[in-house]
């Protein structure tokens, strides 16, 4: 071997080396970071191995039908490894994002190149996901050998899965440094970047509705090329099962092929892509419009300054400005869309609930969870100052002001309108309009409850969309959970309104003597009332939270 030759083995083992030390460091600051408890890892345990379970049954019978000569499910494996794919993808890019903006390539580069930082990220996610997937591989594994008595198609499974997984993986790492350095080259573009990130989704799931026959005409095409590709991988992982499983040999072999100059091709742009990131893109700009006197008086402070308080008009003002500036609250009603079109709006098409209401409820959801969730992460750098100068009840009163003047508006714009060309009446509009402001004002309270039990020092410096500075917010998914509370809470409010308009509901009234209307309007009223209990009790328990961190 000449000196030349031996000195490219040394450089590219110090490279592994190097890449090999940073996944360990991120491996172990991920797992401090994250702190889980050991109730909730051993929960996680059990989902997992319950999971697993289920996987291996599932596989074990579709493998002994397949011994049987029965064929294969195909659209089930297709959406099977469609979900296996895309999560993976989804994760690494997560995971990616996450790890590298707490990267420090100022000192992290004087020790090590950035294609060694690199190489580390990509191992650090591999190995999460790999450690993620290893009980539901062998389960599933386990129940193919079994079912079709080979155990030599348990290994070709676990390298199949092996392989689909390193290629989602550095599709997943290599796509997120993309669309970051794309994002960073279109500086000036930044807000259309993010407002597409944030929504896009929703557009594009919209068009596919609205034009789903255009969809349809381009569905076959693109699901023979799925149904292609998706088949060769099976093949590969039921090689080992030979004639039994029926399948093209050389079509396995072939995906196996094609699987690894994939992975190392995307695993050498990722490296490309850190070093242009870190060693020849800047660093961003900050700039100085939209900024306004909060003390200004304008013309709300005018019109309510004899009924409501200074300070609670003040707080009011100042969450609506950090709105303008950096509408990080705004951006958390796109969680109440997934949680609408996810969740609630399949209930409401099953039990037959009227759109109205749903659209009521959601619009006053959607204003309170903009303006009062967070509170102490919005106004973190403020947040000292409003201690020492304005009281419990005026910070919450604020929110709530905050939230019902940009809430009341946009329910009654949407409702009353369609109230008018449905068949409701219009007493029943407007009580669906009531309803929608007592869920505002539900919402709102119950956010900012439970936002102000997060403790300051847990709050971090994160990045944000549509701004340069840095906000403050905590990691994980503590912010999801408490997310996912507020929406319970206010689902509760809103089951009366939801089960009085149900047609079997009303009509069941009407068999008893009761009007429909009476029915219908009894409960989005009661539904009203209960919001407002839940926010006197939230309202409580946010004042006092608030008066603990003056007292702390």
């Amino acid at each position: 071997m000449t000196s030349t030759a031996t000195e490219r083995v040394t450089s590219a083992r110090r490279l592994v080396d190097h890449g090999v030390d940073i996944a360990r460091m991120e491996w172990r600051c991920y797992r401090r970071e994250a702190g889980w408890s050991r109730a909730r890892r051993w929960l996680l345990v059990g989902v997992g191995l319950a999971i697993s379970i289920a996987l291996g049954v599932a596989a074990h019978s579709v493998a002994r039908d397949l011994a049987l000569g029965r064929p294969l499910p195909a659209h089930e494996l297709w959406i099977a490894g469609l979900f296996a794919f895309v999560w993976p993808v989804w994760r690494s890019a997560t995971l990616t994002h996450d790890r590298f903006s707490r990267l420090e390539p100022e000192m992290l580069l004087t020790t090590v190149t950035a294609r060694a930082a690199g190489l580390g990220l990509l191992g650090f996610v591999f190995a999460w996901i790999t450690v993620s997937l290893v009980a539901p591989t062998l389960a599933v594994a386990c129940g193919i050998a079994l079912g079709l008595r080979s155990p030599a198609v348990a290994l070709t499974v676990v390298v199949a899965v092996a392989g689909t997984t390193a290629l989602s993986v550095v599709v997943g790492v290599a796509g997120r440094l993309a669309v970051q350095f794309v994002g960073t080259r279109l500086s000036s573009g930044r807000f259309y970047r993010d407002l597409f990130a944030l929504f896009g989704w929703a557009v594009i799931l919209g068009v596919a509705l609205v034009f789903r026959d255009a969809v349809a005409a381009a569905v076959p095409a693109l699901a023979g090329f799925g149904s292609l590709s998706g088949t060769w991988f099976v093949d590969l992982a039921l090689l080992g099962a030979g004639d039994r499983a029926g399948i093209e040999a050389r079509h396995g072999l072939a995906a196996l092929g094609l699987l690894v100059p994939a992975v190392a091709l995307l695993a050498g742009a990722t490296t490309v892509l850190v070093r242009r990131l870190w060693e020849a893109e800047p660093v961003g700009s900050g700039g100085t419009g939209g900024s306004h006197p909060l003390v200004r008086e304008g013309r709300l402070d005018r019109l309510l300054e004899n009924r409501i308080s200074r300070p609670v008009r003040t707080v009011a003002r100042e969450r609506w400005l950090v709105e303008r500036r950096a509408p990080r609250g705004l951006l958390n009603t796109a969680y109440v869309l997934v949680f609408v079109s996810v969740i609630v709006l399949p209930v409401f098409g099953i039990v037959g609930v009227p759109l109205l209401v749903l659209v009521a409820a959601s619009l006053g959801l959607a204003a309170g969870v903009a303006f009062g969730s967070d509170p102490v992460a919005v106004a973190y750098r403020v947040f000292p100052m409003l201690l020492t100068t304005v009281g419990g009840r005026q910070f919450v009163a604020g929110l709530v002001l905050a939230a019902v003047v940009a809430g009341v508006p946009a329910v009654a714009i949407v409702v009353v309108p369609i109230g008018l060309f449905s068949s409701a009446t219009l007493l029943e509009s407007l009580a669906v309009v009531l309803l929608g402001v007592a869920v505002c004002a539900c919402a709102t309270t119950v956010a900012a409850a439970i936002g102000l039990g997060v403790d300051r020092e847990a709050l971090a410096p994160v990045p944000a969309f549509f701004t340069d500075i840095p906000t403050y917010a905590e990691r994980g998914w503590e912010p999801f959970y408490r997310l996912a509370i507020v929406f319970g809470v206010v689902s509760v409010a809103g089951l009366p309104a939801a089960l009085g308009n149900v047609s079997a509901v009303y009509e069941g009234g009407v068999g008893i003597g009761v009007p429909a209307t009476a029915v219908r309007v009894g409960s989005l009223l009661l539904s009203a009332l209960i919001a407002v209990a839940i926010s006197s009790v939230a309202y409580r328990i946010a004042v006092r939270r608030y008066r603990q961190y003056r007292t702390t």
